[in-house]
């Protein structure tokens, strides 16, 4: 997946747009995005979480991307929540399928590599960590002059 990353970036740095990158949501990321969630996550309307969903993992991920394959994937409904906030009130909480977070988060990854080199330095939308510090002075800076 670092390799395609890697060409994904090439491509939104430079040509205006970026074209062809479902191919890069295959069984090798959505195996990756499986071993990167936390199994301590709570589950969703299926009830389904990583442990369960790690005894066939394998045959799972091919019969998710054949379902994607054939447009019958159809993300289920997020189950609802809520959870207490300091002032008393409840703040709404969704909590995807198991299933649906793995390809949300192959998606994210793909859409942060389009986008990401498109953004301004002094851009303040969603930026990795190490460049926070950074990109806050910036914004210093322009706004004391």
């Amino acid at each position: 997946m670092e390799q395609d990353a890697k060409g994904i970036r090439y491509q939104s740095e430079h040509f205006a747009t970026v074209q062809g990158i479902m191919h890069h949501v295959n069984e090798q990321s959505l195996m990756e995005e499986h071993r990167r969630q936390s199994g301590k996550k709570a589950t969703g309307i299926d009830g389904v979480d990583k442990a369960e969903y790690d005894r066939n993992a394998e045959e799972n991920i091919r019969d998710l991307i054949e379902r994607m394959k054939k447009f019958q994937y159809k993300p289920l409904p997020v189950r609802r929540t809520y959870i207490p906030k300091a002032n008393g009130k409840l703040r709404p909480l969704g909590i995807p399928a198991y299933e649906d977070r793995l390809v949300q988060g192959v998606m994210a990854n793909l859409l942060n590599e389009v986008y990401e080199p498109r953004f301004l330095d002094c851009s303040l939308l969603r930026v990795p960590a190490e460049k926070d510090c950074a990109r806050l002075y910036t914004v210093y800076q322009l706004v004391k002059c």
